[in-house]
Parts: structure tokens; C-alpha cells; sequence
């Protein structure tokens, strides 16, 4: 598996196409809709950006060795990768910060129908505090008794998202994608992370590649792009430089070129790499469904964060379950409210407060 598979990416950049934009300045492919137009629109504008070499696909080999410092035959040293590494940062997306176990406590409680018990437990205290058994502790039963289950419900189930998120990185860590790189001479076996600009990374059938990448070398390679274009149908790739003539378009995905999170699907071949982590293709784009470079992450009730979009079909579910059965608590508490007060229903304990009083309790 691969740390850069197609789960990284929204599903709208997943999509096959099937409509023909011939008007498109990514050139004659097949898109469902403009979004994934604009998706290879923001890519043209975002490569001028990039701190990596410009059109490497309109590089020789040797031009390329000479920009990165590398050897084409016997690639980067181990020290020359530790120190692009210790100035590049690893080659992965970046991740959310991890919520602390008292920010999860507290996004427990921001849920509409923990919302509402606690109103109620609050309105119950209320309504008990300024009637005549207000000495009487028994009274506040019922609001003392939803706090209790509202903060053991909140603690359990921050709690179990904790140690769950923990699971999941430590899963995530044994199940570690590795690519083949020639280092100092020598094939060896490294962490997907620990890929650097400039390495010289050996691909074969099977393997996902894990950073955007110029083929040197291609034995009949044909590589899946359907995680970056949405396309079905494999890609054949070349060597070969091909010459941008004036006025050709440029290609969204050169013949040269093999990109971040792409599966090959036949053949074998050697290529440098030119951008790695955020600065890939599939990097711009999850920056661009995320929002524009710098943008702040999302959040809810003004600093929590909003981890909704983390959210599995079933806690959906239950959430909008949640909410309607809380509309109809609320319908259900008003119409007894109303019923109530107009039939002057007093406390029979107390046949002297007023009837609203007592029908808010009745409500609650």
C-alpha cells in the first residue's frame, strides 16, 4: 500500500471523465465536469511556484544531474539525502494536528442533542431553585442526574477516539510503504518518507510511486494516473525528451513524467525525482480542496476544531439521527407546554405556583 493512494484525495479528484473539453488549456482529455479543469488549471498556476526545477520534463538527464547534484549512476549520497531531507521535511502530506484528549471531551459535548440535555438539566435546576421546595435536595434530582450521564458519555466516547487514533498511527506506521533508491552506488530499500529531491528511485510493476518523478529509464512502463487525472485506462510513459514546439499546450502529465501516488501497472524503469511531500501534483491538490496556500484550518464554535470531514457514514447518520429525534423532543415538550397552561395544570404538591412553572418541569 502507499502513502500516497487515491484515499488522500477527495473524491472529486478521483472521478473518471467523460466529457471532451476541447476548449481546456490542459489540452484535448476527458473531464466530467469544470471542477477537474480547474483542479488542472490551479496545477499550471501552482508549478511557477514550486521550489523545484521548472519543466523538468523539458530537461535532459544530464541537466538534471547537474541541478539536483546527483549521479545517474550512482545517485545521492547518504549524506547529501540526509541533508535535503533535514531541509526539505519528509515526502508525505501533511496531517491535521492531533486533538488532545480535552479538546475531544469537549467536542463531545458541542453535539446538538448533548446541547439539549444540557439546556434541560439546566432549565430543571432552574425552575427547582426558585420554587418553594428549593431547600429540598431531592428536588434537583433529574438535572443533577443528566449531567452525570451527559459528562460519562462525553469522557467514554473521548476517550475511545483517543485510543483509536492511536491505533490507527500505530497501524499506519508498521504498514509503512518502502520504494527501492540508489544510494552511494547501491540499490537499497527506503521509507516512502525519506525520499528526497534528487534521488534516483527504481520502479517496477506493482509499485506506487512516491514522488513526482523524470523517467530516465523506461522499459514499456505504463502507469495508472486515475488518482490525478481520474482517468481509467493506463498511460505509457518514455525516456525521451520530447520538445515543446511554440504554441503546443502544455501537457498536464508529460510522457516523461510519472507522478506522486500513480500505481505502475506494467514495465520497469529509473527516473530522478524533482518534487516530493506537499510540492507534488497530488500535494497541490489536496492544497487546493483544502483552500489556498496559508489558508487556516476549519473550525467550529469559533476555536474547536471541526473534524466533520473525518466523520465515518455511521456517525453521520447517527448524527442527523441525533437531530431529529431532538426536533421532535422539542415539538413534543412545547405542544405539552402549551396544553398545559391553557388547562392550568398546577403541582398538586403545591397547588399555588403557577401552572407554567409547573409544566416546564413537566416538559424537561
Amino acid at each position: 500500500s502507499s502513502h500516497f493512494g487515491t484515499s488522500a484525495l477527495p473524491k472529486q479528484a478521483q472521478r473518471a471523465g467523460a466529457q471532451r473539453r476541447p476548449d481546456c488549456a490542459c489540452g484535448p482529455r476527458p473531464w466530467r465536469d469544470g471542477r477537474s479543469c480547474n483542479i488542472a488549471l490551479v496545477l499550471f498556476r501552482f508549478r511557477s511556484m514550486s521550489p523545484g526545477l521548472e519543466e523538468p520534463d523539458q530537461k535532459t538527464a544530464e541537466e538534471l544531474e547537474a541541478h539536483f547534484g546527483t549521479s545517474l549512476d550512482r545517485g545521492l549520497s547518504s549524506q547529501q539525502a540526509a541533508q535535503i531531507l533535514a531541509r526539505d521535511g519528509p515526502n508525505e502530506l501533511e496531517k491535521p494536528p492531533k486533538p488532545t484528549l480535552l479538546m475531544l471531551f469537549i467536542l463531545q459535548l458541542t453535539g446538538f442533542v448533548i446541547i439539549l440535555l444540557l439546556v434541560a438539566a439546566v432549565a430543571s435546576i432552574t425552575v427547582n431553585a426558585t420554587g418553594p421546595a428549593k431547600n429540598d435536595i431531592l428536588s434537583y434530582t433529574t438535572g443533577k442526574a443528566i449531567f452525570v450521564i451527559v459528562i460519562l458519555n462525553a469522557g467514554i466516547a473521548a476517550w475511545t477516539e483517543h485510543k483509536a487514533g492511536d491505533a490507527l498511527e500505530a497501524l499506519s506506521k508498521m504498514t509503512q510503504a518502502s520504494i527501492y533508491v540508489v544510494r552511494d552506488g547501491q540499490e537499497v530499500k527506503v521509507d516512502v518518507p525519506e525520499v528526497v529531491r534528487g534521488d534516483l528511485v527504481v520502479l517496477g510493476t506493482g509499485d506506487v510511486v512516491p514522488a513526482d518523478m523524470r523517467l530516465i529509464e523506461a522499459d514499456d512502463v505504463k502507469v495508472s494516473e486515475m488518482a490525478l487525472t481520474g482517468e481509467p485506462d493506463d498511460v505509457a510513459k518514455t525516456a525521451k525528451l520530447k520538445t515543446k514546439k511554440p504554441g503546443e499546450p502544455e501537457k498536464l502529465t508529460p510522457e516523461n513524467m510519472v507522478f506522486s501516488g500513480c500505481s505502475v501497472t506494467n514495465g520497469k524503469g529509473k527516473g530522478i525525482v524533482c518534487e516530493t511531500g506537499m510540492s507534488t501534483r497530488i500535494g497541490r491538490i489536496a492544497q487546493l480542496i483544502a483552500g489556498d496556500e496559508g489558508s487556516k484550518p476549519k473550525t467550529k464554535c469559533g476555536c474547536l476544531p471541526d473534524t466533520s470531514a473525518n466523520a465515518t457514514p455511521l456517525q453521520q447518520n447517527l448524527e442527523k439521527l441525533g437531530g431529529k429525534i431532538g426536533v421532535i423532543a422539542i415539538v413534543v415538550c412545547i405542544i405539552i407546554f402549551i396544553i398545559g397552561v391553557l388547562l392550568d395544570r398546577t403541582d398538586p404538591a403545591n397547588p399555588g405556583s403557577p401552572a407554567w412553572l409547573y409544566m416546564i418541569l413537566i416538559s424537561v
